[in-house]
């Protein structure tokens, strides 16, 4: 492992008016361990920051704040957010991308960059992957589970608000840098990581505050999945028919810069300008090596053993996929509050856009050249099926000179998703009661464009000519790797040697065509509210009316058969629909620390855009029709929310929550026979179904231990846990006495934490479980593909060598816990990725 070290030049003074706004001693050495000045305790202040703004917050929320450094532990601001109640991410390699909130879909989530919604790279869902937004871009991560009538109403699961730095945020003149390595055990490569964020207020009245931060990783992970079916030769359960064994090679890119500026020129007017602006390259290797175990006959051998015969060596394969996602996000707000004789206005202008770019996507597939059938041994009494290839010509399935070409795949795709906002908010502000009301419009566009062709006329070749030595892979032996720079001269060189077969050009044109689309939507909201104050008791009631526009153009492909198309047409379809949204919040500060909150609301979540998307595919020859639906209606939830909450000291926080949720119109797709648009055709179409429900409880307990002995009064703890029971109708054809759990919702979430901090020394242990849950619903049960339940165990620990700097060491993914998917029931792995564990070594500056 390497060690980068980084240098911070510089010594800052302090102003007359900064130094006014430093903490006297004595309240240093009553507020934190101290050593010869020196302030140990980045987790209590991140811990009590969080606390505060829960505390004083109207909304039902919870939320992670930067530490002492402002800086987060974390890869980005997915895995910064999973340590909140109620939430867990979805992962790719290995990285948190997208966050569930209290078992909920990520696209009914709705997430904001200070204040202004963001958009969503991916081509037809809502979900907004937060892995493009570094951690080190963010002081504040809130999760607000009951919104208010003020904020936005599409947050079935949450409204995920993203807040970057103020320089009012902190005191002064502030400098803070970071510089790290990383290290992977199983790739053995260690990458860089840093950041610089500065800040300053400038004669009391003027903030600056920007920051820059720029990650470059490199990786591996190991996979191999398995498909199971039935078989002919085999009765009683199913059989692996296939199985993949996958190796990728990865880099990934992130860049990540902000810049807010803020003008206080007096207590009753504000202005400020937010900006950031965050760049996400992922460049990807993937060899894929195909074993054909379905292909030949089975002979059982024993119990949950089997001989498989007659393989046509045809049926290996080994493909190898490279590609490069370019995804970048900016957003650009600004905005004022005014206060005038008890009434306050505020404003905001809003513009955001993102990007995803993946042009020089391409699979290259070879196919085994042997002259022989092959067999296999295979054993299925563990999760992962065992096999062993029987190959005459010895080891020739794994060398890549036996190896033809076959096809390129070439994939590229572009999506562009922009959108400007705008709104006003007047706030009266009585003695005992006051009114809010406002405006705010939206209006988006996007663009997606989403090819696919398959290349099989050109000059022949063996993968032999791409070879590498055998890569390291935790699965098994999966023979000759492949030089990506090889592999990109030649495609570079001769890709324009190759082309499609005649009966290929209907297919190509198919898909190349059937998911693009262009849109629009427009969404117009107004709301009104009253917070009225009775004592110790705070009620907020109001309601809030969306209006949403959508108007979409796309393409209708009618294909004769599977070599002749029909027709091509454009599609244009549109939308209008108006939701009003009742909202009720109580909030009882019942004194000696305790407060009680309970929140009836209602919210929507729209439909994502590829089940709304004008798509048309029509194929007479079998008399099947896929199509979006855009006719279909918002899912629309009634919440109840019910929490007690204990604030312990200034930092420490016990709560207890209830909730439920019933969401009407829960979209699902169906199959079916009697559609009066396509008389006589099979019709595969999203509509929107019965009903969901989700009952949940959360617990959280964060606290130092400051009550113990001298010595052990540095120990910080926590805990929560989330318990959930959701089901659905999932509206499937011969399942209808089958009971559905939410997919992507597990029954428990667990995050706990031990951290101590005394003198120089801050360190920290944490674990963040969750439950499995369920991914795809299946023709029948035995199809039906869950995800396994995970834990995530990471160390922290840093010492501080002086009030200036500090070295730390971090490592994750301590238990080498895998990605893994079932099929069925948990015998049968359908996916097993391995990332293995992580180091960071790294220093810290504050000036």
């Amino acid at each position: 492992m390497c060690l980068a070290v980084t240098l911070a030049l510089g010594g800052i003074g302090l102003s007359d008016a900064q130094a006014a706004n430093q903490p006297d001693a004595a309240t240093t050495a009553a507020d934190a361990t101290t050593l010869d000045g020196i302030q140990v305790r980045p987790q209590y202040d991140a811990q009590m920051r969080a606390i505060d703004f829960k505390r004083d917050a109207s909304a039902i929320q919870d939320g992670v704040s930067s530490d002492s450094y402002g800086q987060f532990p974390d890869q980005n601001a997915a895995e910064a957010i999973q340590r909140v109640p109620g939430v867990s991410v979805t992962r790719d390699q290995g990285e948190g991308r997208y966050v569930v909130v209290r078992g909920l879909d990520p696209a009914l989530n709705t997430v904001s960059v200070d204040g202004i919604s963001i958009g969503t790279p991916e081509s037809d869902t809502r979900s907004a992957p937060l892995d493009v937004i570094p951690a080190e871009s963010t002081e504040r991560l809130t999760v607000v589970k009951a919104p208010t009538p003020d904020m936005p109403g599409d947050s079935i699961g949450g409204a995920i608000q993203v807040e970057s730095a103020s320089a009012f945020d902190r005191k002064g003149r502030d400098l803070r840098a970071k510089l790290e390595a990383d290290h992977q055990d199983l790739s053995g490569e260690t990458s860089p990581k840093g950041s610089f964020n500065y800040s300053d207020i400038f004669n009391d009245t003027f903030g600056i505050a920007l920051g820059v931060n720029y990650q470059n990783r490199d990786y591996q992970s190991d996979n191999i999945e398995v498909e199971y079916d039935e078989h002919d030769d085999v009765a009683d359960e199913l059989f692996p028919v296939e199985v993949q064994q996958r190796k990728y090679t990865i880099n990934r890119e992130r860049t990540g810069a902000n810049l807010n500026l803020d003008w206080r020129p007096d207590a009753d007017n504000s202005y400020f300008l937010r900006t950031l602006y965050s760049r996400f390259t992922d460049e990807e290797t993937r060899l894929r090596a195909i074993i054909p175990l379905g292909e030949g006959d089975v002979t059982q051998t024993g119990a949950h053993s089997y001989l498989v015969e007659g393989i046509d060596p045809g049926d290996f394969g080994r493909r190898v996929r490279y590609r490069t996602k370019d995804e970048d996000a900016l957003a650009i707000s600004a905005g004022g509050e005014n206060r005038r004789d008890g009434i306050v206005v505020d404003y905001r202008l809003g513009y955001t856009k993102t990007h995803e770019w993946v042009n020089d996507e391409i699979e290259s597939r070879f196919d085994y050249d042997g002259s022989d059938d092959l067999s296999a041994t295979v054993d299925t009494r563990r999760g992962i099926p065992r096999f062993e290839i029987l190959d005459p010509a010895g080891d020739g399935w794994l060398r890549n000179d036996n190896y033809e070409f076959d096809r390129f795949v070439v994939s590229p795709k572009q999506v562009v998703d922009e959108e400007k906002s705008a709104e006003v908010n007047l706030d009266f502000i009585g003695d005992r009661i006051s009114w809010k009301a406002g405006l705010k419009g939206r209006w988006r566009d996007r663009d997606v464009n989403v090819d696919e062709r398959e290349l099989r006329q050109g000059p022949g070749f063996s993968l032999g000519e791409w070879s590498a030595a055998a890569p390291d892979y935790r699965h098994g032996d999966i023979g000759d790797g492949v030089d990506t720079g090889a592999m990109n001269d030649y495609i570079g060189g001769h890709l324009d040697e190759y082309g499609e077969r005649p009966k290929d050009v209907a297919a190509n044109t198919e898909v190349s065509l059937i998911e693009d689309y262009s849109s629009t939507e427009d969404i117009m909201a107004a709301y009104l509210m009253a917070t009225a104050d009775f004592g110790a008791l705070r009620v907020i009631a109001g309601a809030r009316m969306e209006n949403t526009q959508f108007h979409a153009t796309g393409n209708q492909v009618d294909l004769e058969d599977e070599e002749t198309i029909a027709s091509i047409s454009r599609r244009e379809v549109s939308s209008n629909y108006t939701s009003v949204l009742p909202g009720l919040h109580l909030r009882y500060d019942a004194g000696n620390d305790w407060v009680y909150r309970g929140a009836y609301t209602e919210t929507i979540a729209r439909p994502s855009f590829g089940d709304i998307s004008p798509r048309v595919k029509i194929n007479r020859d079998d008399e099947e029709i896929e199509t979006g639906n855009p006719e279909l209606d918002p899912y629309q939830s009634q919440n109840l929310d019910f929490s007690l909450e204990h604030y312990i000291n200034e930092s420490g926080i016990f709560s207890l929550a209830v909730f439920g949720k019933r969401i009407g119109g829960y979209i699902v797709n169906t199959l079916s026979q009697d559609n009066p648009d396509f008389p006589g055709y099979e019709v595969l179409r999203p509509v929107n179904g019965g009903d969901a429900d989700v009952y949940g409880l959360e617990l959280n307990w964060q606290q130092q231990l400051d009550f113990l002995p001298s010595g052990w009064d540095g120990l910080l703890v926590g805990f929560s846990g989330t318990w959930l029971d959701t089901s659905f109708d999932a509206s499937i054809d011969g399942r209808d006495q089958d009971d559905f759990k939410l997919p992507r919702a597990s029954d428990q979430i667990y995050s706990a934490s031990i951290g101590y901090e005394k003198n120089r020394l801050s360190a920290r242990l944490a674990a963040v479980y969750r439950s499995e849950y369920l991914d795809t619903i299946g023709d029948d049960a035995r199809y039906d593909i869950y995800v396994a339940p995970n834990t995530q165990f990471d160390f922290y620990m840093s010492y501080e060598f002086s009030k200036n700097w500090s070295l730390f060491l971090q490592g994750s993914n301590l238990l080498d816990e895998p990605l893994e998917l079932y099929q069925g029931e948990s015998a049968n792995t359908l996916q097993n990725e391995l990332y293995g564990r992580s180091y960071a070594l790294g220093i810290k500056i504050k000036l």
